[in-house]
């Protein structure tokens, strides 16, 4: 076992700045949390979730290659606005207006290697650096 670390990821700005995600900890469902504390207010802190629920321990009569272990993780990007003043021209406390996110499962047979595992990994990592999901994601673009 590993201990919990700082994640440290950049973004995409023509300069890159290096966002640094603490651990929080587990909450009550058992979900990890990490924070990037670096913006005006909590309420706008991009966050980092991962979850792992294990395959539920063998039993008679229960296939291996159905039980299955999952790796949930989420990055949530809350996107703050202000929305004018009020009559008595006091500025209202920032709003969340949107929050880009992403969401992704790895589904692990208990039938894996750990080779098997590795690669699914990888190729995720490629996946994401692929030009045709890039261009889906960045550009909103289908690929036909």
């Amino acid at each position: 076992m590993s201990a919990v670390a700082n994640i440290v990821l950049n973004d995409a700005q023509v300069t890159p700045v290096a966002h640094t995600f603490i651990p929080l900890g587990p909450d009550a469902k058992g979900v990890w949390w990490w924070e990037d504390q670096t913006g005006s207010s909590p309420l706008g802190y991009n966050r980092i979730s991962m979850q792992l629920s294990r395959a539920a321990v063998g039993a008679a009569g229960v296939a291996a290659s159905t039980n299955t272990s999952r790796v949930k993780i989420r990055l949530y990007t809350p996107k703050l606005e202000t929305l004018g003043t009020n009559d008595a021209g006091i500025t209202p406390p920032n709003q969340v207006a949107y929050v880009p996110n992403f969401t992704g499962e790895f589904v692990i047979s208990d039938r894996s290697i750990l080779q098997d595992r590795k690669d699914l990994r990888k190729y995720i990592d490629f996946l994401m650096a692929e030009t045709q999901l890039t261009n889906m994601v960045e550009n909103l673009q289908n690929v036909f």
